[in-house]
């Protein structure tokens, strides 16, 4: 069996790191993991009918044709390990959370509108609120809400700006002010009320393979000096740890999720406070849109246990042998009469 992991050049400097631990786990002569650069593969106008399995990392296309359409030219015989439909889903953080909801996944209380007054009726009744990119990755387009006096506020962690309403285009800074066309995507801060002020809510991933959860993380900040400060990314100054003890009721929410996307690898990013949750805040997965985080991996607690890529490099080569997949269709919901089918 050869499964081959497919990137773009002009990402190799977050993403090939990943392939080369990924083939590192190949294990020859019968299974092996071959990382490949797409570039690579078009100038020599190859195509593989060796490779049975894709694990797609960020990649593109020059020419602009979509990407799952040359990646099944280029590899007529592969299947994708992460289907491209749920590759597009996570994606698309509205279509996940449309997803999650009709799963019956706890969520925090969420807004899609293109009605501004709706936002702010929102912002007023939660005190704070997320606004969020319909699509993107490490926090990117996050800006925490709320109102100073009679002023709608966003702040991203390093600048706080009044918010503006308008009709299109893309999210923009005008003079000190937040310019924003719809569509809204808005979440509740979850945290707890306190007489010293707001505490952010405990923010854990799950990084599941193949229905197991093999390790958590946690992200945390030392300070909270402004609003902004509750956006818990890597790539936001937040920092990483991981979390040893982890509820039976959070690691099925977690695995729930998963399911309900339908994806085999995925991280999920979930919050809990002692009065609420576990809550779902996203899906991700691998894709030629974006990649999980690895920065873990610097930790000096690291250890091989925690090496996310070892467990999904043995789930790649397991695959000719658990071939009886939950396919390559998203999960459906469970139905009660019917006894559940285990892969």
């Amino acid at each position: 069996m050869k499964v081959a992991v497919v990137y773009s050049r002009m990402f190799a400097p977050w993403v090939e790191s990943i392939a080369r631990d990924l083939s590192a786990y190949s294990a020859p002569p019968d299974r092996n993991i071959e990382a490949i650069v797409l570039e690579d593969l078009i100038s020599s106008y190859q195509f593989r009918d060796d490779i049975e399995w894709l694990y797609v990392l960020p990649c593109i296309d020059p020419s602009g044709r979509p990407v799952p359409d040359l990646l099944r030219s280029r590899f007529p015989r592969a299947r994708s390990f992460i289907p491209f439909e749920v590759q597009d889903l996570c994606w698309d953080k509205t279509a996940t959370q449309k997803r999650l909801l009709d799963r019956g996944v706890p969520t925090p209380e969420t807004l899609l509108t293109h009605d501004p007054e709706d936002v702010e009726h929102f912002v007023k009744r939660h005190t704070y609120a997320i606004l969020k990119e319909p699509r993107g990755c490490a926090g990117t387009g996050h800006w925490v809400l709320w109102f100073e006096d009679s002023t709608l506020m966003a702040d991203n962690g390093w600048a706080a700006h009044p918010l503006r309403f308008v009709g299109d285009g893309p999210s923009r800074i005008v003079g000190d002010e937040l310019y924003y066309a719809p569509p809204y995507y808005v979440q509740r801060l979850v945290g707890t009320f306190r007489r010293t002020g707001f505490e952010i809510g405990q923010v854990l991933r799950a990084y599941v393979v193949e229905s197991e959860v093999p390790f958590w993380g946690e992200r945390y900040r030392e300070h909270y000096r402004r609003p902004g400060d509750w956006i818990l990314n890597v790539a936001r100054g937040a920092r990483y740890r991981f979390a040893l003890s982890v509820s039976e009721e959070t690691k099925n929410t977690a695995l729930r999720a998963a399911r309900a996307v339908g994806a085999r690898v995925a991280a999920v990013d979930l919050v809990r406070t002692s009065a609420s949750g576990p809550l779902v805040l996203e899906v991700n997965v691998d894709s030629y849109h974006m990649c999980i985080d690895r920065s873990f991996k610097d930790l000096p607690e690291f250890r091989d246990y925690y090496d996310f890529d070892r467990h999904v490099a043995h789930a790649l080569l397991r695959t000719e042998e658990t071939t009886g997949v939950r396919t390559l269709r998203p999960a459906r919901p469970r139905q009660r009469q019917r006894r559940r089918r285990h892969p």
